[in-house]
């Protein structure tokens, strides 16, 4: 008897598990308030897997991001709280009602900002669709992997795609752009590694993308660390590569895109054993310039008056020069801070669009240029990759498109001509009409856009890297 009543009790638990697992599922969407004035609208897809785990994705719908991993979830009968580590985040919440909830979203430093959601039969909004996004099962072989920079004695988590392992194969570590970005490189909604590895995978090629360190499940932290050390973090990821079974270690490249193509050539000044290198919406000058360049650019084209864009490149210029003269980053936070007083009344006669549009809160507050004094960028601001061009000795593939607004189009001369000028004869260089940053065939190349537009990667662009790289290793 005492059997057979423990048995009900364990049948008993685990229909009331899955009722509330039931309970929790759908779409779940709400207003996340960052402050008095602004808010983003947050949405949540909650389903079970196969063996009845339940998995989730998010969605951030103004920023256009969507399919965000959420990596783990808990459930009990009213309470419900989400982890997404690629954004370093976590949701608690506590449902109110069979369609209602109310809870935070909590941010490293304690940031905290409320989030209530509804539960919704469907979105009233669109959630763009991903059509180059490979479904599993794959085609190949795809595992996570762990390799190590020994030097600091950080382990960097990421995933090896393979065609299979009976071969010897050309293999690519992919270099992601500025983070902390995980393995995929997820930004607005797109997944730009994990379709570039199919891709190339699927064309004969082993591919490894990883975290960037202090993202994901990888070890280390990403603010702490430079340029440089993110290029040693490239280069141990190459080592790792030669030494697997299935790869050919005399044809092991690298792809960095955006920062990561500032980031390659120093990877390939360490790395001296390379086959190639491709170089996706790279830079040939320092990132203050690219900066300033981005804000000419991208600015009016969103609407801001000639006067706030001239405003906001007149402070930016203010804060790089105090952050090259300050013997650390501290210091120059300090320094900033009273710097910007000068600047408070031309900021609030700005009009109140302008102000919106540039993000500025009056008076001005530092945090707007929060981003300027994190602990590396002493080094990444003023640091130059074509420097490092006269070290890149084997053959190199330059990309870029026509309608970049974050690194301009003449990049992509500039950095042929660096090469070419530091006695490197095997560059190939091409600029696509109508492309953006991410590669993707653009109406205006305007970031905003980058979310609205379905294709990850151009076709014909993957189309020239898998050509361009066979006839290079063949």
């Amino acid at each position: 008897m005492r059997i057979k009543a423990l048995l009900i009790t364990i049948i008993a638990l685990f229909q009331m598990g899955n009722f509330l697992t039931a309970q929790i599922h759908g779409k779940w969407h709400g207003k996340m308030k960052i402050n008095e004035t602004n808010s983003l609208t947050i949405a949540f897809e909650i389903n079970s897997s196969e063996n009845g785990a339940l998995i989730a994705v998010m969605h951030s719908v103004d920023q256009k991001a969507y399919n965000i991993l959420v990596d783990s979830i808990s459930s009990g009968r009213d309470d419900l709280f989400l982890s997404i580590m690629s954004l370093r985040a976590e949701y608690s919440g506590k449902k109110i009602s069979e369609n209602e909830i109310e809870g935070f979203m909590s941010f490293p430093g304690g940031v905290k900002m409320e989030l209530n959601m509804i539960r919704a039969e469907e979105f009233p909004f669109k959630i763009a669709r991903r059509p180059q996004e490979p479904k599993e099962p794959y085609p190949y072989i795809s595992e996570n992997i762990v390799f190590e920079n020994k030097a600091e004695n950080i382990k960097l988590a990421g995933t090896l795609t393979t065609p299979d392992k009976d071969g010897k194969y050309p293999a690519i570590v992919l270099i992601s752009g500025s983070g902390p970005s995980d393995r995929n490189q997820t930004i607005f909604g797109h997944k730009t590694f994990l379709v570039l590895s199919d891709l190339l995978t699927k064309a004969g090629f082993a591919v490894l993308r990883y975290d960037d360190r202090g993202a994901g499940e990888s070890g280390g932290s990403y603010i702490n660390a430079s340029n440089k050390e993110h290029a040693a973090d490239a280069s141990s990821a190459v080592e790792f590569l030669k030494t697997m079974p299935f790869v050919n270690p005399d044809k092991v490249g690298i792809l960095g895109h955006s920062l990561g193509a500032d980031i390659a050539p120093v990877t390939a000044s360490i790395n001296s054993g390379l086959a190639f290198v491709i170089l996706m919406a790279g830079s040939a000058n320092p990132l203050t310039e690219d900066i300033i360049e981005q804000c000419r650019a991208i600015y009016p084209a969103i609407g801001v008056s000639e006067s706030g864009t001239n405003l906001n490149i007149e402070i930016i210029k203010k804060m790089f020069e105090i952050i090259k003269d300050s013997e650390n980053i501290t210091i120059a936070r300090e320094r900033a801070v009273k710097a910007l007083v000068e600047f408070d009344q031309r900021a609030a006669e700005l009009s109140a669009e302008d102000i919106k549009l540039l993000g500025y809160r009056t008076p001005l507050n530092i945090n707007s240029w929060r981003d300027f004094f994190l602990p590396h960028m002493k080094y990444d601001l003023f640091h130059n990759s074509a420097e490092y061009f006269s070290k890149v000795k084997c053959p190199v593939l330059v990309l870029g498109g026509e309608k970049d607004m974050q690194v301009l189009p003449h990049h992509v001369n500039l950095i042929k001509e660096g090469l070419e000028k530091g006695g490197n004869k095997r560059v190939t260089a091409i600029l696509y009409p109508g492309k953006n940053h991410l590669m993707q065939d653009a109406t205006t190349g305007d970031p905003g856009e980058y979310g609205d537009i379905e294709n990850t990667i151009a076709p014909d662009v993957v189309a020239d890297i898998v050509n361009w790289i066979k006839k290079v290793v063949e």
